[in-house]
């Protein structure tokens, strides 16, 4: 235990070069590291269920990776509550999981394994989202009757994940007896192509035709793959005339999918389309009440009344701000109040900042989304991901901000043209790269 001691202490100092005093206190300082060895690092603290699901979901790859830099250990990081922990059930739940990882990412029966987290029931309803909710209750209660295909469309954030997750939480419920396959499109594709690769197309193909609903989320990543655009329309065309259920999300309509075959988006206009649009005011202080409840977070009609008018994205970033003053006040055993919500919400409130302050959100937010440091984005490195990071950054700001070719290039310390051959490469790359257009729209919509 001694030894643990010592090895969470260098761990610690890692991280104090990496977060401010606030983060530390936060999240980081009342952990206790219970149990090491070469494949596992197990942490308890004594923290409401929601925090602990945030340091597993956000800091347990930071935290792996100073393990691996700095103790040479290349091991999995799991936070548990420390009334609850176990040491035989923390390692068997990890091998659950790796063995799980090794079968393949969407099978049969699938909603199995989701929990009662989506339904129907604590889907907030209201004029942005009411015709998409109806369309999806409607498919879950008579798969395959009337809305075949349905596909949800709306920016990242707004909801089209839930309602395909309550519809299998329903038909788990009401018709366990039928197979359900629930996958995104970007492991669709990569299973395709690892069939395709291993000659193995006949099981692939077994697999998929041979069910009685196929969900596939964010379906846009098949666009501009030609084989797996192939097999997909194959497969579609096999379950809709066996008249089994087609459920598919996308960021957008299928009118505006670059390039997806004709003949693939004829076939989803066959069917129902429903769009999901932004929450207003009114339906995003519901849904911070409703949240409220479930994460049992207590915060004045006020400052929810705050947030709701300056948090404006999507309900993803509405539930990331109403963690964050959860965590802080079940921290600092303090009430919010609108003067403390207006300062710890600076990062969600972008519209309140200076171009300035907003160009190195980005950046920030750029560094997240590739793992890169910003000092890296911001230096002299050639390097093709770094590169990236820095084309990205650049194109970013100057759509997003109204600051000049010159003081972006400033914040990058080059030339205007530089940032013009910059903003151009990113151009090129959304254009011909579903998924390059795609990462760099999600990053878009957190400051639009």
């Amino acid at each position: 235990m001694d030894n643990y001691i010592e090895i969470w202490s260098i761990v610690k100092r890692a991280l104090e070069e990496k977060y401010s005093e606030e983060i530390m206190n936060l999240w980081f300082n009342k952990l206790k590291l219970v149990y090491l060895d070469d494949k596992y690092a197990f942490f308890t603290v004594s923290s409401a269920d929601y925090l602990i699901s945030i340091l597993n979901s956000k800091y347990s790859e930071v935290l792996e990776s100073i393990f691996s830099e700095k103790i040479g250990l290349d091991v999995r990081v799991r936070v548990y509550k420390t009334e609850l922990y176990s040491e035989e059930k923390a390692i068997a739940e990890f091998k659950e999981i790796e063995e799980k990882k090794e079968k393949s990412s969407a099978e049969i029966n699938t909603y199995n394994n989701f929990t009662e987290e989506y339904t129907f029931d604590n889907f907030v309803v209201g004029g942005s989202n009411n015709f998409a909710y109806n369309a999806s209750l409607a498919v879950a209660n008579n798969p395959a009757a009337e809305y075949n295909p349905l596909l949800i469309y709306g920016d990242s954030g707004l909801g089209k994940t839930h309602l395909m997750k309550a519809i299998i939480s329903k038909i788990r419920r009401e018709k366990p007896h039928l197979n359900v396959l629930f996958i995104t499109g970007e492991n669709f594709t990569n299973e395709f192509l690892d069939a395709l690769a291993k000659k193995e197309t006949s099981a692939f193909k077994e697999k998929y035709r041979n069910i009685d609903m196929l969900m596939i989320d964010d379906i846009q990543f098949i666009a501009g793959r030609e084989a797996t655009q192939e097999e997909f329309f194959h497969t579609f065309n096999t379950l809709y005339e066996l008249k089994k259920q087609i459920v598919l999300t996308s960021d957008r309509p299928p009118k505006d999918m670059k390039n997806l075959e004709e003949r693939i988006k004829s076939r989803f206009e066959g069917g129902l389309i429903a769009d999901i649009q932004p929450p207003d005011t009114e339906l995003r202080i519901a849904i911070l009440k409703s949240k409220c409840n479930t994460m049992n977070i207590k915060l004045s009609n006020d400052v929810l009344v705050y947030i709701a008018e300056n948090v404006k994205t999507n309900i993803r970033q509405i539930e990331g701000a109403l963690k964050k003053l959860g965590a802080y006040s079940f921290v600092n055993n303090v009430e919010i109040d609108v003067d403390k919500a207006k300062k710890l919400l600076e990062e969600f409130v972008s519209s309140s900042m200076s171009p300035e302050q907003t160009a190195e959100k980005i950046i920030d937010a750029v560094s997240v989304k590739y793992g890169i440091k910003k000092e890296e984005i911001k230096g002299k490195s050639r390097s093709k991901e770094i590169a990236w990071a820095r084309h990205v950054s650049i194109y970013l700001i100057r759509n997003i901000t109204d600051l000049s070719l010159q003081t972006i290039g400033k914040i990058f310390g080059r030339d205007h043209s530089t940032v013009l051959a910059s903003i151009e490469v990113v151009n090129k790359e959304i254009m011909e790269n579903p998924v390059s257009d795609n990462d760099v729209k999600e990053l878009m919509r957190e400051f639009k």
